[in-house]
């Protein structure tokens, strides 16, 4: 009785009827371009995780059919995003290496030339610039000295245009037009990842950075916390470990919670970046897990945030610095401690008992104190420790398990590790150019875009 009355409708209103018809045709469009764009993110996707393949390898990888990888892989061709590799011979029997029976296969990969990226790093006193092509190599960086502490918004601008403007400078020869910026700063970012809300580095507080770099490039940008961009690092290393069937890098780490886990920086500062089901946790409207800021002490050790009792005040290097000159826990931290002095503190902690181990054991109690509570609600998830500090791990060890077995939890020491490298410099440059490197795959080459069109400004 329904369709009868929609028929006799739609037969009085002849208008109706083709409008309805042309929103049905439109949908049908729509959803077959979208399958189309994301089939070639798919493509760019596996390229940028596998490095070259061929067509075929292509289809296995994706499971999408041979006319369908052909189709969109001449897209990509046409629009300069991905190129074809002529199979090399072999330089000791002067023959092409073929791994399939049949003609050698010709093999794709990312265009270099197709896009730069750019990763501004703002860190404590520091500001690093790296560039990118397409593939992911590392074209250009420089660190350069800065005062973070007392800087106004006009001078962090000056800062942040000289810096990229030297770098794109640097390599005017290539014919790649930057496409995308990747700020990564200390502190709280907004969700939307377009501006610094706060940090411990500096004053300034609720800094569009998207505003000010979209402003002047006219390309997207995005905002990331430095240690989210360590745990995006792993992850995707983590990833890449999976496709190989190689071993997981966290001790307790098992099938089930692959897609949980955190990462600890114990540097300069103390940040963690949480992987929840596969996608970074954050606040409602903030990056949050500001984990060094959690409280250990009421009324305790004076914090660089300006507040006290925080786990950073025990645990960061100017902390550890602190107590272990026998300092005042009202002292101001100091602006940075040589990574060269804090390995030194490290070698005298472990030869003998002192304020060094004391100054580390302390570390390692708030460290299991903050993580017990995190474990209390989304319970045990293997937590990766990096940074200088990290080589330290086996004297904060048994107060950290402590601390975990106070709070019942006598097992959980076994999800806390240390990863294999303390660099967290690299750490967090290689996380920030994937993420500046996966978002050309899927919100610009991916959405159909050339490498002759404008780049779309992310709202």
């Amino acid at each position: 009785m329904v369709l009868n009355l929609l028929i006799f409708r739609l037969e009085k209103n002849s208008d109706s009827f083709v409008k309805m018809c042309q929103v049905i045709f439109m949908a049908t469009i729509t959803t077959s371009d979208e399958l189309r764009l994301y089939n070639r993110t798919r493509i760019l996707s596996c390229l940028r995780r596998n490095g070259k393949q061929s067509r075929t390898l292509l289809g296995e990888s994706t499971g999408l059919s041979a006319a369908t990888v052909t189709q969109i892989t001449a897209d990509l061709i046409d629009d300069g995003v991905i190129e074809q590799v002529t199979p090399v011979p072999d330089l000791t029997s002067g023959t092409i290496v073929n791994t399939r029976r049949g003609r050698p296969q010709v093999m794709l990969q990312l265009n270099p030339e197709a896009a730069i990226t750019a990763v501004l790093t703002l860190l404590l006193n520091e500001i690093e610039t790296t560039l990118y092509d397409y593939s992911g190599v590392c074209i250009y960086r420089l660190r350069k000295s800065l005062v973070t502490s007392s800087m106004s918004l006009s001078r962090l601008n000056k800062h942040l245009y000289s810096a990229l403007d030297a770098a794109l400078e640097s390599v005017d020869g290539l014919s790649s037009p930057l496409k995308h910026i990747a700020c990564v700063c200390q502190g709280t970012v907004t969700r939307d990842n377009s501006g610094m809300l706060w940090s411990p580095i500096t004053k300034l507080r609720d800094v569009e950075l998207r505003s000010i770099l979209q402003g002047r490039y006219g390309v997207s940008v995005t905002v990331s916390n430095d240690c989210n961009t360590i745990a995006h690092a792993l992850y995707y290393e983590r990833q890449a470990w999976s496709v190989a069937d190689e071993k997981p890098i966290a001790k307790g780490l098992t099938e089930a919670s692959e897609n949980n886990f955190a990462v600890i920086l114990s540097s300069y500062g103390i940040g963690l970046g949480y992987f929840h089901h596969g996608d970074i946790l954050t606040g409602s409207y903030s990056s949050g897990t500001e984990f060094g800021h959690m409280l250990f002490r009421a009324g305790g050790a004076l914090c660089r945030c300006g507040r006290r009792g925080c786990i950073e005040a025990y645990t960061a290097d100017y902390a550890i610095w602190r107590r272990a000159k026998g300092q005042s826990m009202d002292a101001s931290p100091v602006d940075s401690i040589p990574r060269d002095e804090l390995a030194c503190l490290i070698e005298i902690a472990k030869r003998r008992p002192g304020p060094e181990r004391e100054a580390f054991e302390i570390a390692g109690a708030a460290f299991g104190q903050g993580l017990a509570n995190l474990f209390a609600i989304f319970d045990p998830f293997p937590a990766l420790l990096v940074g200088i500090s990290s080589d330290a791990f086996e004297l904060m060890k048994p107060a950290l398990i402590r601390n975990l077995q106070h709070y019942g939890m006598a097992d959980s020491g076994d999800y806390v590790s240390v990863y294999d490298r303390t660099s967290e410099r690299k750490l967090i440059r290689v996380g920030a150019s994937l993420q500046s490197l996966s978002y050309l795959d899927k919100e610009i080459f991916g959405f159909g875009e050339s490498t002759e069109s404008t780049t779309p400004v992310a709202s």
